[in-house]
């Protein structure tokens, strides 16, 4: 009998777009509603019915939370332990307001599906949808179609919308980083040398040893396939000596660089913090996708700079393919990415794209038996150049491990432990 007192009153109940808080909600209220005095505030105002707002919560807590009941065995047998908030904490957090606000308790009244004395917790599979696209992104260019894969370019469209836009307003934290010659820190870069030999050839000719191969000899690395060069450095020496992996008692000859012209790169240690701007409302349909993008880019910094193991080269293709987009799809043109280093926490890698490293070549073709020459067009010569006298030999003394332990069950193959 309550509940059919308490959902007459929510019929009889109008609630108009300022108490609702959630701008999204308030926006529908103001276009779907009508003039007429709000239970919650007595103005007059556009307003919505209470029991249509509490349908649009009900719906959004039905996709948000669910019970936080958890199956425990223990020697007494079976029990269960609850864990979690209650529905009031979800219904402030919601509307964005404080449990004081009249909008609070009139839902938490009129909820039917969602008990007030139970406990809830954040459902685990609200971004399962966004890592499903991004698993379906890894397949496609790792086992599918690789150089005309429209579906793994719209997947970056998505990613990358407005990337330019984000925190333009503020230099410190932009995105996309505009380095000058003039602001832009030492970049250093470092070889490693198995043999005396390899150490003389660098220090006979450091300004061509160490910056990047020409195409050629271009190897594949973590943001290029092979035959298209990129230049691979780091912010500290001591950064770049560690993401060569080198053994104790090996050597590695540094250098340092500087920019002589304007480079835009992305940088992905600001791009996971983006200010993407006002957070998504949980009443909007489209709050998954919205959300589910800002979780994601914290993630895909992590996925990036993941290492690879030898022999696991194909793992660079997913990276690969990112940064062949930002170098070719967007607009203004991306010239490279910073992102952190694993192998150093305090340090940042930067690696710099083919168009403003190389210069252009002769291009020589055989087509029906006939040959053909063409000049290099013409180029501008690379961005970045060696600092004369910025050579260091650094000889590996020892190296530091730090292992993450976990306990392992010992299980016998093909025999009985006796």
């Amino acid at each position: 009998m309550q509940k059919d007192d308490e959902h007459a009153m929510a019929e009889n109940v109008n609630v108009c777009s300022e108490c609702a808080f959630d701008s999204f909600l308030g926006e529908q209220i103001r276009l779907k509603g009508s003039a007429v005095v709000c239970g919650l505030c007595n103005s007059t105002r556009t307003c919505s019915p209470l029991s249509e707002i509490v349908t649009c919560v009900e719906d959004a807590l039905g996709k948000h939370v669910c019970v936080g009941t958890h199956r425990h065995v223990g020697g007494d047998g079976d029990f269960f332990v609850t864990h979690g908030d209650n529905i009031e904490h979800w219904i402030i957090s919601m509307f964005g307001c404080s449990a004081s606000e009249p909008i609070v308790g009139a839902v938490c009244s009129n909820l039917t599906s969602f008990r007030r004395d139970d406990e809830y917790l954040k459902r685990s599979s609200t971004h399962d949808h966004i890592g499903l696209k991004w698993g379906e992104f890894e397949e496609g260019v790792k086992h599918g179609s690789r150089f005309f894969n429209q579906q793994a370019r719209e997947y970056l469209d998505w990613l990358f919308e407005g990337l330019h836009k984000y925190s333009e307003e503020s230099e410190a934290l932009s995105v996309v980083r505009v380095l000058t010659p003039e602001n832009a820190p030492p970049i250093y870069r470092a070889r490693t040398c198995m043999t005396s030999s390899s150490v003389d050839e660098i220090s006979a000719d450091p300004a061509t040893k160490l910056a990047a191969p020409p195409k050629a000899l271009a190897g594949e690395g973590r943001m290029n396939p092979n035959g298209v060069p990129a230049f691979y450095g780091a912010f500290k020496r001591i950064t770049c000596v560690a993401e060569l992996r080198p053994p104790v008692g090996g050597t590695v000859v540094s250098g340092e660089f500087r920019l002589n012209k304007s480079v835009s790169v992305l940088d992905f240690e600001r791009f996971e913090n983006a200010d993407l701007g006002l957070e998504p409302s949980v009443f909007d349909p489209d709050y998954f996708r919205k959300s589910g993008r800002r979780e994601f880019l914290k993630y895909l910094h992590d996925k990036i700079t993941a290492p690879v193991l030898p022999g696991s080269e194909r793992n660079y293709l997913v990276s690969q393919f990112i940064a062949e987009y930002l170098a070719t799809c967007v607009e203004p043109r991306i010239d490279g990415v910073i992102f952190k280093s694993v192998q150093d926490p305090s340090g940042s890698n930067i690696t710099l794209f083919s168009h403003v490293v190389c210069v252009e070549t002769a291009l020589q073709w055989e087509f029906d038996g006939s040959h053909g020459v063409r000049g290099p067009r013409q180029s501008d010569p690379p961005r970045i150049a060696y600092v004369n006298a910025s050579l260091v030999q650094h000889s590996i003394k020892a190296v530091e491990y730090r292992p993450i332990d976990k306990a392992l069950s010992e299980r016998a193959q093909g025999c009985e432990s006796i």
